[in-house]
């Protein structure tokens, strides 16, 4: 007996074979519908990568960073190994909320895959989950700092604030702890959720069949999916589909093929120009380091920046939870049998608000990084703390009323000198409290809430720059007045 024979009498490879290749599948199906199987295949890569740098990498504060240099210059291939898993890691987001955001288009949240919606949600925020705690196993500086901000965040929740930032880092500070369990989160138990999900999602595309084209569902379809005799119209109009379609194999399988080829040769070509990328050692003593996030955390990075401190706790809570509840809610609120976007006015608004505002907050974090990275016309190389004090200068206007160098209006007084003339000290009390220098002062106040005490110290040291126009670089003439403190009577 042939071993294919022998295995087939003891685990039914025909019938899998039937179940799995030979089906059918509805009509015209588009290249979007290749968005799922090449999120599997980045999963796989991802498994395969990360197995490749768990046999070279340390868990510890001590080793953490000498394991990546190791793995970076001494492994053969583990650059580009290292460079895919951090590439592979972008795609997977980008491709999980395109895969989602064609789900949503076509409405196939609806009857009969509600619960392959639930775990496609479960699966989006598991890939983040991995993101945040990847983050943090290089033991940099940007890791270091990023999750340290990520984790006070993670505090501000109202009652298990406390015991979350505990649970995530092992103590009151990061150290061992943290990197002990961000490593276990990270290879074991994320792995173990994100599988299980994969193979009940993919269980449910086999048992349910691909969403087919939206029209093919709404012609002469009961008003609501809730309605008794939508499951028999649902299995009609669906068989008829298939009837017109295609088999899964070779038709289907082919252009998945195609499109994950091309994703795994564009990581390995990323991984090849840019690599993954290594900063300085982690030094919690350096309170300078202005940390930045992975580019998919950017946009609610910078939504939080829009809001006062006093706010930041509530959105940076709020808005993750609200969205999290729309999604989970989406099939259960909208069973309307409707699935074109044409007919769901408010589905589409939603979307284009949604990846609209993201883009948009995705742009202004990337510029607000152009512009820290920008050296300054005087050829001065700026400290951490001064270019994210550029940054809140350009962020909250003040170019508006100041000018510098040139450039800007002028109902306030020009600042091209001010770093001549004031210290940080003096320029750090006059933005908190203008009045009490100058009781006729235009200038509002920007102390807190309207900016913390440290975003405030980053455009003083900024300021202190300023020293004049370009290649006219003057020296200090400190002439500090400050107003005097009111005795208190006995």
């Amino acid at each position: 007996m042939r071993p294919s024979g022998w295995l087939d009498e003891r685990i039914d490879l025909r019938g899998l074979r039937r179940a799995l290749l030979d089906r059918e599948v509805p009509d015209r199906l588009t290249w979007w519908h290749t968005l799922g199987s090449a999120t599997l295949t980045l999963f796989l890569v991802q498994i395969v990568t990360g197995a490749v740098l768990a046999t070279f990498y340390s868990p510890s504060p001590d080793h953490a960073y000498d394991s990546i240099v190791f793995v970076e210059r001494t492994v053969r291939a583990g650059s580009l190994v290292r460079g895919m898993h951090r590439w592979a890691a972008s795609f997977m987001v980008v491709l999980t909320l395109a895969h989602m955001v064609r789900v949503f288009s076509m409405g196939a949240y609806k009857y009969p895959r509600e619960i392959n919606w639930l775990l496609g949600v479960g699966l989006f925020l598991v890939v983040m989950a991995f993101g945040f705690t990847g983050y943090l196993l290089p033991w940099d500086q940007k890791a270091y700092w990023a999750t340290q901000v990520g984790t006070n965040m993670a505090g501000t929740t109202p009652i298990v604030g406390a015991f979350l930032v505990d649970l995530l880092r092992g103590g009151a500070q990061l150290g061992a702890a943290t990197l002990s369990r961000f490593y276990a989160l990270h290879v074991l138990w994320l792995p173990l959720f994100l599988g299980t999900m994969v193979i009940v999602h993919l269980a449910l595309v086999v048992r349910q069949g691909i969403a087919p084209r939206t029209n093919a569902l709404e012609d002469g379809a009961p008003r609501r999916t809730s309605d008794p005799e939508y499951a028999q119209y649902y299995q009609r109009a669906y068989a008829a589909t298939k009837r017109s379609g295609v088999r899964f194999w070779p038709d289907i399988i082919a252009k998945d093929a195609i499109v994950g080829a091309g994703v795994v040769v564009a990581i390995v070509l990323l991984a090849l120009t840019f690599g993954a990328g290594l900063e300085a050692p982690a030094d919690p003593t350096d309170t300078s380091y202005v940390p930045r996030p992975e580019w998919y955390f950017l946009p609610f990075f910078q939504l939080l920046k829009l809001f006062p401190g006093s706010m930041e706790s509530t959105i940076a809570i709020g808005v993750p939870l609200f969205l999290v509840i729309a999604l989970v809610g989406l099939p259960f609120f909208d069973r309307r049998s409707q699935r074109s976007l044409r007919h769901r006015p408010l589905a589409l608004g939603s979307m284009i608000v949604a990846l609209g505002g993201s883009g948009f907050l995705l742009g202004a974090a990337i510029r607000e990084d152009l512009q820290l990275a920008r050296p300054e016309p005087s050829g001065a190389v700026l400290t951490s703390v001064q270019r994210a004090g550029r940054a809140q200068f350009a962020q909250q206007q003040c170019g508006s009323c100041h000018k510098v160098r040139g450039e800007g209006g002028e109902d306030g007084p020009d600042l091209t000198e001010i770093g001549v003339h004031r210290s940080a000290a003096w320029l750090h009390s006059y933005l908190e409290q203008p009045k009490r220098f100058h009781p006729d002062a235009d200038m509002p106040s920007f102390g807190p809430p309207v900016l913390s005490h440290q975003e405030i110290e980053e455009i003083a040291q900024y300021l202190t720059t300023l020293r004049g126009p370009p290649g006219v670089e003057l020296k200090p003439d400190i002439h500090d007045t400050f107003p005097e403190v009111p005795k208190v009577s006995k």
